[in-house]
């Protein structure tokens, strides 16, 4: 019997993906950097499915940027894994910052192989200066503290 995936205990938005061989490294495992293209790649897919898209973005005059990454690479994924990509929200620590995690975890053996946590701060689209995170960007992940 494989192992349950380690989710938090929130559902998270999880999105399947196959490894194709342009991710993969010299050593033919995936990458180092693929991991952070796909932790980009899963935020924004989570943002677009709960409308938090471009439009709601300029209409709102605000935007979520990076601050810091951490990173924590547990095992390898090669050629035809087939991985569960998953991402929440996390604390949200003052007016203007806000984490998300991620997790990935590979499919045929329930292996964590990548964890990660980014701080996101909210800035102002035209002045680039940090402003409160919006209410609207808050409301449209529901409960997910």
């Amino acid at each position: 019997m494989k192992p349950q995936p380690n989710w938090p205990s929130l559902q998270p938005f999880i999105h399947p993906h196959t490894v194709q061989v342009e991710e993969l490294d010299f050593l033919q495992h995936v990458n180092n950097k693929t991991y952070l293209s796909w932790m980009e790649q899963v935020a924004w897919l989570h943002s677009k499915s709960v409308g938090i898209n471009h439009e709601a973005q300029k209409q709102l005059n605000r935007i979520m940027v990076i601050k810091e990454h951490r990173m924590s690479y547990h095992a390898g994924s090669y050629l035809g894994d087939e991985l569960l990509i998953g991402t929440w929200l996390g604390e949200q620590k003052g007016c203007c910052l806000r984490e998300r995690h991620y997790q990935i975890i590979r499919e045929s053996d329930g292996i964590t192989v990548f964890t990660a946590t980014t701080e996101f701060v909210c800035v102002d689209l035209k002045t680039l200066r940090p402003k409160p995170i919006p209410k609207e960007f808050i409301d449209a992940y529901g409960d997910q503290d």
